[in-house]
């Protein structure tokens, strides 16, 4: 009877995937992919509650890992949405699947305009886990990484586009999601990251904001970005006076100097002569 059951089972999951391979294919022709969007796989996990839930989960990560390395990417979304659906409430599926769709599967492309799809879809599929999971510090801060790490033209070549693109696509700005993410983090009693390292990792938001307003030449953004960073990290030493691997006193003296320096671009000297 037990395996009766089972191949009862496992028809009903090839017949769910089977269900959405249409969704896939649409996916394949949408120019920008939102998985915030409703899809049919949400009635999925209705068949495949009880005992079998389990099984079905392990049924799908095995696929997934097989369909990643056959580099079938469509398919492997397709079954990241259904394991998502499965465990919903699980925060590490939610920061796995969306890391490995950011990065990973990002970096298999070589156009930016094909990363910045799966960068796009990556951090979506992300903010829908911290939808589901409202209380997730840890899921919090992850979004809040991706939004600043991602965005990072130290590390991607492309970082630029990728911040005008979310601008476009979605009408945000990378750095103020980053620190909208980790300060919701802050409030959310992560269990997997250190306090303070969230806290300097704000301190450092604002910091590569600012440098990103200059760079655009909003030199009045970047000054506020400036100021607020000098604040979190003064906020930051009485808070932890004890930390001293933080560099901090240095930072602000840091800060300070690029305060002097973009206040001369909004009130510039008079000339000596006048």
């Amino acid at each position: 009877m037990g395996h009766r059951k089972r191949i009862v089972f496992l028809f009903i999951i090839l017949c769910g995937i089977f269900f959405v391979h249409a969704w896939t294919v649409s996916f394949r022709n949408t120019p920008g992919t939102d998985v915030l969007r409703y899809d049919p796989t949400e009635s999925v996990p209705l068949l495949l509650l009880g005992g079998f839930r389990g099984i079905a989960v392990d049924f799908l990560w095995a696929r997934a890992i097989a369909r990643y390395e056959e580099k079938k990417y469509y398919e492997l979304l397709t079954i990241n949405n259904l394991i998502a659906k499965l465990q919903p409430n699980f925060p590490a599926v939610w920061i796995f699947q969306s890391w490995n769709i950011a990065y990973n599967i990002a970096n298999d492309w070589d156009a930016p305009q094909n990363k910045w799809k799966w960068i796009y879809t990556g951090l979506n599929f992300a903010k829908k886990g911290a939808i589901k999971n409202p209380d997730n510090g840890d899921l919090f801060f992850e979004l809040g990484y991706m939004y600043l790490h991602l965005f990072d033209q130290r590390f991607f070549k492309y970082a630029s586009y990728y911040r005008e693109q979310l601008k476009k696509d979605a009408g945000e700005d990378n750095y103020e999601s980053s620190l909208y993410w980790l300060r919701k983090s802050l409030l959310h009693a992560p269990k997997l990251h250190n306090i303070l390292a969230i806290e300097r990792t704000v301190c450092h938001a604002l910091w590569y904001a600012a440098l990103s307003a200059e760079k655009e030449g909003n030199f009045d953004r970047a000054l506020r970005y400036t100021e607020s960073a000098t604040k979190e990290w003064e906020t930051y030493r009485a808070s932890h006076p004890e930390d001293a691997s933080a560099q901090v006193s240095e930072f602000i003296s840091m800060l300070e100097k690029k305060r002097e320096s973009l206040q001369l671009h909004r009130f510039p000297k008079e000339d000596a002569w006048e």
